[in-house]
C-alpha cells in the first residue's frame, strides 16, 4: 500500500514560499494592488467602486476598466481582515497553491503512468510536476501580489482538468464544470479572454469524436457558455472592456507605420505601385512585428538568464525558467515524442499560443501576459525528469548507489536527491534574490515609501492649506486613499479622472487637501502654507526639507518640504 505524503508536502513547501513574509515582500504596495483593495472597501461600505459605479463587471479605475474578477475575489478578505496589504493578497496566494495540486491532478490525467519511482512511497510524475511548479520562481513571482493572472492560470488549469476527465469518464457534468471554470478565467485577466477560447476550441478539436457524439448535450453546453458569456460579451460592445487594449496593444506601436513608409520610399517613384503596397503595408508590418513579439518569449535570455525585461515583473538577474529545466525539457519532449504520448501535441499547442495575447501588445515578451507558458512547459519538464530517473534506475548498477537488499530503491532515491539538490540550490539563490537583494536593488518598482509617507502626513495633513505631492511613482492618489482609509462616500463625490494619457491610463489630481501632480519647485516655492512631498530630484538642497523617507537602500525616496 503506498503513502501519499509526497504530494502534502509538496502543498505545504508551495504555501510556505507563496505566503512567508506576505506583508513585506514584494517591498511595497503597487497602485493596482491598492486599487483593488480600495474599491473592494468602497464596495463593503457603499455598494459602490471609487467612482460610484454599482457592482461594476469591470471597475473603471484608471480608466483601464480592470476585470472584476479578482476584485470580488479579495472582496470577502478585505471584509475580515480589513484594508491591509495581506487581505488584497490572500487570494493569489490560495488559487497560486491550489495551482500546484491542480496541476498535479492534470498530470495525472493527461500522461497516467504505472508505477511509482519508489515503492510504498507516492512518488510519481504527477507528484515531480506539483514539485516544480511549486518552486518554479515565475509561478512564485505571480503567486505573491495580487496578479489577476495568476488566478486565471489556475481556472485554465482547472478547466484543462475537467475537460480531459470528463473524456475519460464521458461524463457531460465535467464539460459543463470545464466550460465554466473557462469562463471564469475570462472574468478574472484580460489575456484569458484571448487564451480560453482558443484552449477550449483546442480540446474540442483534439477530442472531437467523442465529444460530439451527444449532440442534445452538446447543444445545452453552447447555451450554458453563451449565457455564461454574455455580460462579458456586453462589455465589450459598450467599449468600456476595450479601452486597456487601447492603450496597451500593438496598434498604439506606430513603429511599423513609420517603417511601411519608409520601405515605400525606398521604391522612388514607384512607392505608390500596387506591388510596392503588396511588399509593404501596414498590416503586414503589424504582422511582422505580432511575430517577433511571440517569437521573443521563446529565448533563451527571457527564459532561464534574464527574464521579463519590467522588473516589477521579475526578480532582477533571473529567470522565468531555473537552467536545469531546459535540459529536462528537452528530455521531456523527446520521450513524450518516442512514447507517442498523445498530450505531446496537446502541450506543444498551449505553450504556442500562451505568448499570443502577450504578442499583441506593445512591450514583449511579457511575463505577466503570458504567465499560462508556466503549466505546459513545466509538465514537460517534470516528464522529463521522471523519465531521466525511471531509466536510471534500470540502468545503474546496482552496487555502485545501494548494494544488497532494497537497491533498487536505495538507487532512486539517491538520484532523486541529487536532482531535488541541484533544484533546491536553484531556489535558494532565487529566494535570496527576491527576499534580500530584490527590496534593495529595486526598491522603487513596489512604490516602497508610500506607506510611511501616508503614517507621516496622516496626523497633520490639516495643518495646512494644500499638500502638493509628486506622482513620479505611479498613481500615488489611490495609495493614499489605501493607507488613509479614506471615506468613499466622500472621495465619489470628489473624484475627477483626467484624460487618458498615451498609455491610456488617467488618475485623479485632488481629493481632500492633497494635490498630485509632477513637482516644479520655481513655480511652486512663493506659496504659503504648503507642504511639498517630492522626489530629491524635485526638491533642492535650500528647501526647508522637514522629513526625509528612505528606500531599502538608503537612497531617498521622498522628501518633504515645509513652505
Amino acid at each position: 500500500m503506498t503513502k501519499n505524503w509526497a504530494i502534502l508536502l509538496i502543498i505545504i513547501l508551495a504555501s510556505f514560499l507563496r505566503i512567508y513574509q506576505i506583508g513585506l515582500v514584494p517591498h511595497g504596495f503597487n497602485a493596482d494592488e491598492a486599487a483593488i483593495g480600495y474599491n473592494d472597501y468602497s464596495l463593503i461600505t457603499t455598494g459602490r467602486d471609487e467612482h460610484g459605479n454599482f457592482w461594476p463587471l469591470h471597475f473603471r479605475s484608471f480608466n483601464d476598466y480592470k476585470p472584476g474578477g479578482y476584485f470580488y475575489l479579495a472582496l470577502p478578505f478585505v471584509k475580515l481582515l480589513g484594508l491591509s496589504e495581506p487581505a488584497v493578497r490572500l487570494p493569489s496566494v490560495i488559487f497560486g497553491v491550489w495551482s500546484v495540486y491542480l496541476i498535479f491532478l492534470l498530470a495525472r490525467q493527461l500522461i497516467p503512468v504505472p508505477g511509482n519511482l519508489i515503492s510504498r512511497i507516492q512518488f510519481s510524475y504527477p507528484e515531480i510536476a506539483a514539485l516544480m511548479l511549486a518552486i518554479s520562481p515565475w509561478h512564485i513571482q505571480f503567486s505573491r501580489g495580487a496578479w489577476e493572472t495568476n488566478v486565471a492560470t489556475a481556472f485554465l488549469i482547472l478547466g484543462t482538468w475537467l475537460f480531459v476527465k470528463g473524456v475519460s469518464r464521458n461524463r457531460f457534468s465535467d464539460y459543463v464544470c470545464s466550460l465554466v471554470a473557462f469562463v471564469v478565467s475570462a472574468y478574472v485577466y484580460h489575456s484569458s479572454r484571448i487564451l480560453a477560447p482558443l484552449l477550449l476550441l483546442l480540446l474540442i478539436w483534439l477530442n472531437r469524436k467523442i465529444f460530439f457524439l451527444q449532440k442534445s448535450k452538446l447543444a445545452i453546453w453552447l447555451v450554458i457558455g453563451f449565457l455564461l458569456s454574455f455580460p462579458l460579451l456586453l462589455s465589450f460592445l459598450k467599449g468600456g472592456a476595450l479601452a486597456r487594449f487601447s492603450g496597451v496593444g500593438i496598434t498604439g506601436d506606430i513603429g511599423p507605420f513609420w517603417n511601411t513608409n519608409r520601405l515605400r520610399g525606398e521604391h522612388g517613384p514607384d512607392m505608390d505601385a500596387f506591388w510596392v503596397k503588396i511588399l509593404h503595408n501596414r498590416p503586414l508590418s503589424y504582422l511582422i512585428k505580432i511575430l517577433a513579439n511571440w517569437s521573443s518569449h521563446f529565448g533563451g535570455d527571457f527564459l532561464f538568464i534574464s527574464g521579463d525585461p519590467i522588473v516589477r515583473s521579475n526578480c532582477p538577474g533571473i529567470g522565468q525558467f531555473y537552467y536545469l529545466d531546459l535540459l529536462f525539457f528537452v528530455l521531456g519532449a523527446f520521450f513524450i515524442l518516442r512514447e507517442r504520448k498523445t498530450s505531446f501535441g496537446f502541450l506543444t499547442a498551449w505553450l504556442m499560443i500562451a505568448p499570443l495575447p502577450a504578442s499583441l501588445t506593445l512591450q514583449s515578451p511579457h511575463a505577466l501576459r503570458s504567465h499560462s507558458m508556466v503549466v505546459p512547459f513545466l509538465l514537460i519538464v517534470a516528464y522529463g525528469i521522471y523519465r531521466f530517473l525511471l531509466s536510471l534506475k534500470s540502468s545503474i548498477p546496482d552496487r555502485i548507489c545501494n548494494p544488497g537488499p532494497g537497491a533498487a530503491k536505495g538507487k532512486i532515491l539517491i538520484l532523486l536527491l541529487v536532482v531535488i539538490s541541484v533544484y533546491f540550490w536553484q531556489l535558494g539563490y532565487f529566494l535570496k534574490s527576491y527576499l534580500a537583494d530584490y527590496p534593495i536593488n529595486s526598491p522603487q518598482v513596489w512604490e516602497y515609501g508610500m506607506k510611511e509617507l501616508v503614517s507621516y502626513l496622516e496626523p497633520i495633513h490639516n495643518q495646512y492649506r494644500k499638500i502638493l505631492v509628486t506622482d513620479k511613482y505611479d498613481q500615488p492618489y489611490i495609495l493614499f486613499l489605501f493607507y488613509l482609509k479614506y471615506p468613499p462616500a466622500v472621495f465619489q463625490k470628489e473624484a475627477v479622472l483626467t484624460p487618458r494619457d498615451k498609455f491610456g491610463f488617467s488618475t485623479v489630481r485632488d481629493f481632500d487637501n492633497f494635490h498630485f501632480e509632477e513637482i516644479d519647485w520655481e513655480k511652486l516655492k512663493d506659496q504659503e502654507n504648503v507642504l511639498i512631498v517630492g522626489t530629491d530630484e524635485e526638491i533642492p538642497d535650500s528647501a526647508n526639507i522637514v522629513k526625509r523617507i528612505y528606500f531599502r537602500n538608503n537612497r531617498p525616496a521622498f522628501e518633504i518640504a515645509e513652505l
